[in-house]
C-alpha cells in the first residue's frame, strides 16, 4: 500500500508539488477551499453532490489485479496475484509488465502487496510481499504443487505437514525508473506458513510518522475447516492438518500469522524491534514483532501519522444468524472494521471472539462436543499446535462489525448500501485535505479527517468520521454510490480491492471484478476525480484483428463505443505504432503494420472543453489471435429469465492449435438493455452455465433485453511476441420477442395500452417485414403469436422473400389474438423475417419449448478412499474419506451430504474436491446430492459404512454367494422367497446378507448354521425385471461377495365385483353402484374406477371414484328415464394390478 504523501519526506513533497505545477491536468477548475471556514454548507454539499465526481479508467490491464501504489509523478504499480508488476502511465494510456517474481500461486498465495518508502524520492525503495517458490534458493520448489491433504495419509507421522510449511516475504528493491532490479533484492522478513491450504494472506504493509513498517498477515487457515460449519476453525484433532488450528497462529504469541507487526527497517534490510510492542523483546515465548495480535485476514490495513491510528478491514466465518441461534457454538459470521491508536497494541480476539467480544465455544472437534464458551477475562491458548504463551492478552472489541441483514449490527448502513451478497471488508486510507496542494482533482475538505473502507463483496466505498480522541466511529457515508456512477455513464466500484490516494488528492481505485483467482473482465485501475462541471470522456476502442500470424497486418480501429458522461462532442487521436505522435483522427480508422512486432495503440478521446483521456492496447504482428468458439448454445437462441445457459468453449489457434486451456477461458455474462449491457456475471473455463437473473424484467416495463456474452482467450504467445487474446460475442434471445424492438421495414409503431409492452406495430403488408437477429432455434418447437386484423403472417428465415417455414393464420375481429403455430425449425443462426400482406398489427411473438435454458439434473455417485473395508465384518479400521463426483451439463451450484436422512445439508468444497475424512468410530449413513446453477437437482445417492479403528484388518478366505429363487417368474402381490446361500473354503460363513435391487435394499437376512439365509420379498415389489443383488458382509474369516438372481414380476389379473342398488329404482331415484376390486394374489388394488351408464349402445353418464383402503368404491347414478341400462364398471389398472370390468343390468321403472 503507498502510504499517504503527507507522512512523506518534505523533499518527496515539495518535487511532488512542482511536478504537480509543470503537469498537464486533464481535468476542470479546482474544488474551491475555505480556509479558517469549516462545515461550510455549500461547500460540504457540494462534497456529496456525486455529480461532481468522476471515475476515470486508467487501464483495464490489471491481470488478477491486488494492490496498486501510487509514484510520485503519478504513474501507479499494480500487482497481479501471478507474480506481475504493472505500471500504469495516465499521461499517456500505456501499461505495461515491469517484472515478473516467480511465485508460488497456490489459492490466494503470490504476489501480494506493492508499496513506496516514505523516503522513496530519495532512496527508490519499493517494496513486495510475495510468496516465493524457492525461498532458500536451491533451485528446489519449497513446497509441493497443490492442495495438501485434511488429514495425515495412513502410516504417516506430523512430520508428513513439514514439507508444506512455506514463507510470505516481506522484500525490497530498487526501482530504476521503469522496472524494478531484481538484483538489489534485501529480504527482510519471511513469515513461515502452512501451505497447500486456502486461505487468508493479509500482506498489506504501510507506515507511521517515526519510519515504522507495519506488515499484516492473515491467519492461514482456511473456513473450510472440517467441523467448523461457520464458527471459530480451531480444530487440533488428531491426524488433522494443522492448517485447520486458527490458535497455531493467529492465537499463538509465538507466531506471526494472524498479525499487524511493527518493524523499523535499517538500511541494510535488516529490522530492530521499536518501542511499545505487544511483547518486550525477550520476552519468552513470543515474537517481538507482534503489534496486534488475534486477526483473521487484515487483508488492508492504514497507518495515519496525523491521527495516530491503525486501521483496517478483517474477515469473519460464515456462519448465519439462524445457525448461530440454535447450534450453540458462538455468534453469526461477523466481520469488522477496526481503527485504533498507535499507542494501543492488543489483542483482536480472534480466533476466539468476534464482533463485540462475542465469545466462541471451545468446541472438541475430535469428538465434536461443545466445551465452555472462551472467557476474555482469562483467555488460555491450549492448542496442541501453541508454541507460545498459554495465557493470552484479554481482547478488545471492534470498532464496528457487520453480519448478513439489517439488525444483525448497530449500524445497518453497512449492509444497505450496496448490492451484492457477503462480507469484504477492505481498510482504506484517512484523507487529510491541503489546501495548498496544486491539484484539481483533489478531494474537498468535507472529506478531511474521515476514513474510507472498500467493501469488496457489495460494491461500495464506505466513509467513516471518526471521533480521533476515542476513535470510536459516530457516522458513516456510502461514497459516490454505484447507482450515481451508472446514471453517470461511468464505471461502477465492481470489488474494490485497493484504494489510495495519491499525491493529486485523487482517489485511486483497484476492482478486482466478479469472480475469483483470475484476470477478471470487468477487473480495472480507475482514478475518482473531484471535478465540478464538466467531466472527462470515457474513452474505449475495439482493434479489428488486433493479431495476425504475420506482416502486413490491416487493423481496423473503432472508437465509437467511447462516451462523454455530458454528451459532448468527441474528437479522437490515434498514435496506434506507440512512438509518441498521434497521427491520425477520427472514430474509425485502418492502419497496416508492415513489421513484426508489439505495437502499442493508443486512443485520445478528447471533449470540446479540452478534458480527455487515453486508453491503449496492444496489436501483435507475428503471434494471431486464438478464435475464440462457442459451440452451445448458438447465438440467438431462446431463454427464461431466471434459467442457467449451459456452455461449452473451444478454441484453434494458429501457432498453438486446438487444444485449449481451459483455465485462460474468461467469459463475461451481462444483461442487454438496446445498445447497451450491464455485466452481471463473470468466470473462467470451458463448460459451465451462464446464470440469468429472473429479476432481469424489472428492468423496466417493455424494456429491449437480451443475454449479452463475451468470451475470452488467451494463447501461448509466438515468434518471441506476447500472448494475444481472442473472443467470441454474442446475444441469447429471451422467449418474448416484443414486435416494436424487431428490425423493421414499412411499419409503425404505436402506443397500445392493451399491448403486452405497452407498444405494438401495425401496417404489416405487402415489402414490409420485422426482423429479428441474431435468432437459433435450439429447443424451440413452435411459437405463439400475438396479433390482429385479420389474414395470414408468415416467418421466413434468412430473408423477407424466402419460403416461408411456417405460416400462421390470424383471425379478424377487435382485441389481439394469441395464435399458436408449430413448426420445423431452421438449424443454426440467421435472421427470422415476419411478414404479411394483410396489413396486421402484431404485439409479440413468444417462443414454445425449452430453449437452451438448463432443464437436466447433475448425476452424481461416490467414492470412499479405501475403496473397500480394511477391517472385520465390513467396517473400517481407518479414516475413511468421502467423495462426491458430480457432473452437469451446466455449472455446479453446490455438492452436499447429510447425515441425518437429509434432514439437514453440509456443503462440500470443490477445493477439496467435494470431500470429506471420516475418523471418528461410528455407523455413517450419508445422502449426497448436487444442485446445479440452474436450480435442478439430482437423485440423491446414498453409503453407509462403519468406522471401528480398533477392528482387526479385513478378512482374507474368499467367499461366494448364490441366489436362488424358487421360479424366476412372479406376479405382482405374490409372496416370494429368495435363498441365499454363502460359502467358502475351510468354513461356514456367518453374518448377515443384504438383498438389493437396482442399489435399493429390499431385504437382508442372517446366515444360518448352514451357511444360508431366507430372505422373503415384499409382495408390493414393483412390476418388472429385478436384478437381484445378495451382498455378504464377510466376518472374521470370510470375505465380502455377493451374487444375483433375475426375478420378474408382472402385473396380477384383478376382480371387479358389486351390485346397483336399488334395482329396479324409479325415475327420481339415484341408484348406487357399490363396486369391490379384488387381484388373484390378495394385494388390495389402488386407482379409479370409472363408471359408465350404457343405454344401447349410447353412453348416458361416465363417473370415477377412487378405490379406498379396502378395494371398494361407491358412485352414485344420475337419476335416469324409465328404460333398461348396462352399468358398466372397469378398474383402470395400476402399475401392479391389470385392468378389468364388470357389466351390472339396471331397470328403472316408474
Amino acid at each position: 500500500m503507498n502510504p499517504n504523501p503527507r507522512r512523506l519526506r518534505r523533499p518527496w513533497l515539495a518535487a511532488t508539488t512542482a511536478a504537480l505545477v509543470g503537469a498537464v491536468v486533464f481535468t476542470g477548475s479546482p474544488a474551491m477551499a475555505h480556509p479558517g471556514h469549516e462545515h461550510d454548507p455549500a461547500a460540504d454539499a457540494a462534497a456529496v453532490d456525486w455529480s461532481n465526481y468522476e471515475k476515470v479508467l486508467l487501464t483495464k490491464n490489471v491481470g488478477e489485479p491486488i494492490d496498486l501504489a501510487v509514484l510520485p509523478d503519478k504513474r501507479v504499480l499494480h500487482t497481479a496475484r501471478n507474480g506481475d508488476l504493472r505500471v500504469t502511465d495516465p499521461s499517456t494510456g500505456v501499461t505495461r509488465i515491469t517484472n515478473t517474481l516467480p511465485v508460488y500461486a497456490n489459492s490466494e498465495d503470490g504476489l501480494q502487496t506493492v508499496a513506496i518508502d516514505p523516503d522513496f524520492a530519495e532512496n527508490g525503495w519499493v517494496y513486495l510481499v510475495y510468496a516465493p517458490r524457492d525461498a532458500d534458493g536451491d533451485g528446489v520448489a519449497d513446497t509441493p504443487v497443490g492442495n495438501a491433504p485434511n488429514s495425515l495419509p495412513a502410516g504417516a507421522d506430523e512430520s508428513y505437514w513439514d514439507q508444506w510449511v512455506g514463507v510470505n516475504r516481506l522484500a525490497r528493491f530498487q526501482w530504476d525508473g521503469n522496472a524494478l532490479d531484481l538484483a538489489s533484492e534485501q529480504v527482510i522478513l519471511d513469515v513461515e506458513v502452512q501451505r497447500g491450504q486456502c486461505c487468508h494472506v493479509g500482506a498489506d504493509i504501510d507506515w507511521d510518522g517515526d519510519g515504522n513498517l507495519y506488515l499484516s498477515t492473515g491467519d492461514n487457515t482456511p473456513a473450510s475447516t472440517p467441523g467448523a460449519n461457520g464458527f471459530a476453525p480451531n480444530n487440533d484433532a488428531p491426524g488433522m492438518n494443522p492448517g485447520f488450528d486458527s490458535r497455531r497462529g493467529a492465537g499463538n504469541t509465538n507466531d506471526l500469522r494472524g498479525k499487524i507487526l511493527r518493524i523499523d527497517v535499517q538500511e541494510d534490510g535488516s529490522y530492530t524491534i521499536p518501542e511499545g510492542n505487544l511483547f518486550a523483546p525477550g520476552t519468552a515465548n513470543t515474537r517481538p514483532e507482534i503489534f496486534i495480535m488475534g486477526v483473521r485476514n487484515p487483508f488492508r490495513i492504514d497507518v495515519d501519522a496525523e491521527t495516530n491510528s491503525i486501521s483496517w478491514g478483517d474477515y469473519g466465518p460464515d456462519a448465519t444468524a439462524a445457525t448461530a441461534a440454535t447450534a450453540g457454538r458462538g455468534p453469526m459470521g461477523l466481520v469488522e472494521w477496526n481503527v485504533a491508536s498507535l499507542d494501543e497494541p492488543h489483542n483482536a480476539g480472534w480466533p476466539y471472539f468476534t464482533g463485540n467480544n462475542f465469545a466462541y465455544n471451545d468446541w472438541d472437534y475430535a469428538t465434536s462436543t461443545p466445551g465452555a464458551f472462551f472467557d476474555a477475562a482469562n483467555l488460555v491458548n491450549d492448542s496442541r499446535w501453541n508454541t507460545g504463551l498459554s495465557s493470552l492478552p484479554a481482547p478488545r472489541p471492534a470498532t464496528v462489525y457487520y453480519g448478513d441483514n439489517p439488525g444483525d449490527q448497530p449500524w445497518n448502513e453497512l449492509v444497505n448500501f450496496g448490492t451484492g451478497s457477503g462480507q469484504g471488508p477492505m481498510g482504506g486510507p484517512v484523507y487529510h485535505y491541503d489546501a495548498a496542494n496544486p491539484s484539481q482533482t483533489k478531494f474537498p475538505e468535507y472529506w478531511s479527517g474521515k476514513a474510507f473502507m472498500g467493501e469488496f463483496s457489495q460494491d461500495y466505498i464506505a466513509a467513516f468520521t471518526v471521533d480521533w480522541n476515542t476513535f470510536g466511529v459516530t457516522k458513516i457515508e456510502d461514497f459516490l454510490p454505484n447507482t450515481a456512477l451508472s446514471s453517470a455513464g461511468q464505471p461502477i466500484h465492481d470489488n474494490p480491492m485497493d484504494i489510495e490516494f495519491g499525491p493529486d488528492g485523487s482517489m485511486y481505485v483497484l476492482d478486482y471484478g466478479d469472480g475469483f483467482f483470475r484476470a477478471n473482465p470487468d477487473a480495472g485501475l480507475y482514478r475518482i476525480d473531484y471535478a465540478e462541471g464538466n467531466k472527462a470522456p470515457q474513452a474505449r476502442f475495439t482493434a479489428t484483428p488486433n493479431s495476425s500470424s504475420g506482416a502486413p497486418l490491416t487493423a481496423q480501429f473503432d472508437a465509437s463505443t467511447s462516451t462523454d458522461p455530458d454528451g459532448d462532442p468527441l474528437t479522437y487521436e490515434w498514435d496506434v505504432d506507440g512512438n509518441g505522435s498521434f497521427e491520425h483522427t477520427g472514430a474509425t480508422i485502418s492502419h497496416t503494420y508492415t513489421e513484426l512486432g508489439a505495437y502499442t495503440a493508443r486512443l485520445r478521446v478528447t471533449d470540446d472543453s479540452g478534458k480527455f483521456t487515453l486508453t491503449s492496447r496492444v496489436i501483435s504482428v507475428g503471434n494471431q489471435a486464438p478464435v475464440v468458439t462457442v459451440d452451445y448454445p448458438l447465438a440467438g437462441s431462446f431463454f427464461d429469465w431466471g434459467q442457467a445457459i449451459p456452455f461449452k468453449v473451444s478454441t484453434n489457434d494458429a501457432e498453438d492449435g486446438t487444444a485449449t486451456t481451459c483455465t485462460r477461458v474468461a467469459w463475461t455474462y451481462g444483461l442487454g438493455h438496446d445498445e447497451h449491457a450491464h455485466p452481471e456475471s463473470t468466470g473462467t473455463g470451458c463448460t459451465g452455465a451462464w446464470r440469468t437473473d429472473p429479476n432481469s424484467p424489472e428492468h423496466g416495463a417493455g424494456a429491449n433485453l437480451y443475454a449479452a456474452v463475451v468470451v475470452n482467450y488467451t494463447d501461448n504467445g509466438a515468434n518471441g511476441l506476447p500472448a494475444a487474446a481472442g473472443e467470441a460475442a454474442f446475444r441469447l434471445n429471451p422467449k418474448l420477442q416484443q414486435a416494436e424492438y424487431a428490425q423493421r421495414q414499412g411499419v409503425v409503431v404505436y402506443a397500445d395500452e392493451t399491448a403486452s409492452a405497452g407498444n405494438a406495430i401495425r401496417g404489416l403488408g405487402t415489402g414490409d417485414y420485422l426482423r429479428y437477429d441474431p435468432v437459433s432455434f435450439s429447443g424451440i418447437s413452435g411459437a405463439v403469436v400475438r396479433a390482429n386484423g385479420g389474414g395470414e403472417l408468415q416467418l421466413r428465415w434468412g430473408s423477407a422473400t424466402a419460403a416461408p417455414f411456417a405460416t400462421v393464420a390470424i383471425p379478424g375481429g377487435a382485441g389481439w389474438k394469441d395464435v399458436p403455430v408449430s413448426f420445423t425449425a431452421p438449424t443454426g443462426t440467421g435472421q427470422l423475417f415476419v411478414t404479411s400482406a394483410s396489413e396486421l398489427a402484431v404485439d409479440s411473438i413468444t417462443m414454445v419449448g425449452n430453449g437452451v435454458g438448463d432443464v437436466t439434473a447433475p448425476t452424481v455417485a461416490h467414492t470412499l478412499a479405501p475403496a473397500a473395508p480394511t477391517g472385520v465384518g465390513g467396517v473400517f479400521n481407518v479414516p475413511v474419506r468421502f467423495a462426491v463426483q458430480a457432473a452437469d451439463n451446466g455449472a455446479l451450484s453446490t455438492v452436499q451430504y447429510s447425515t441425518n436422512a437429509g434432514q439437514t445439508w453440509t456443503n462440500l468444497a470443490a477445493n477439496q474436491q467435494y470431500g470429506v475424512t471420516f475418523n471418528q468410530n461410528g455407523t455413517y449413513n450419508l445422502q449426497y446430492r448436487a444442485t446445479d446453477t440452474g436450480g435442478n437437482v439430482s437423485t440423491v445417492g446414498s453409503v453407509a459404512f462403519t468406522i471401528d479403528l480398533d477392528a482387526p484388518n479385513e478378512p482374507t478366505v474368499d467367499s461366494t454367494t448364490l441366489v436362488t429363487l424358487g421360479s424366476p417368474r412372479a406376479s405382482y402381490g405374490d409372496s416370494t422367497d429368495v435363498v441365499v446361500a454363502v460359502t467358502g473354503a475351510g468354513g461356514t460363513p456367518t453374518g448377515e446378507v443384504v438383498l438389493t435391487s437396482a442399489g435399493t435394499e429390499v431385504g437382508r437376512g442372517t446366515l444360518g448354521a448352514d451357511g444360508k439365509a431366507t430372505i422373503a420379498l415384499a409382495a408390493d415389489l414393483p412390476v418388472g425385471t429385478h436384478t437381484l443383488v445378495a451382498t455378504y458382509g464377510a466376518d472374521e474369516v470370510f470375505k465380502t461377495s455377493s451374487g444375483t438372481a433375475r426375478l420378474t414380476v408382472s402385473q396380477t389379473k384383478s376382480i371387479v365385483s358389486g351390485e346397483v342398488a336399488p334395482n329396479p329404482v324409479k325415475p327420481n331415484v339415484a341408484a348406487k353402484a357399490t363396486i369391490h376390486v379384488a387381484s388373484t394374489t390378495g394385494i388390495v388394488p389402488t386407482g379409479d374406477v370409472t363408471v359408465k351408464v350404457l343405454k344401447s349402445t349410447s353412453t348416458v353418464a361416465t363417473l370415477t371414484g377412487t378405490l379406498d383402503a379396502s378395494g371398494d368404491v361407491v358412485i352414485t347414478l344420475p337419476k335416469l328415464a324409465v328404460g333398461s341400462y348396462q352399468v358398466q364398471a372397469t378398474y383402470d389398472g395400476s402399475a401392479g394390478v391389470a385392468k378389468n370390468s364388470a357389466t351390472f343390468a339396471l331397470s328403472v321403472r316408474q
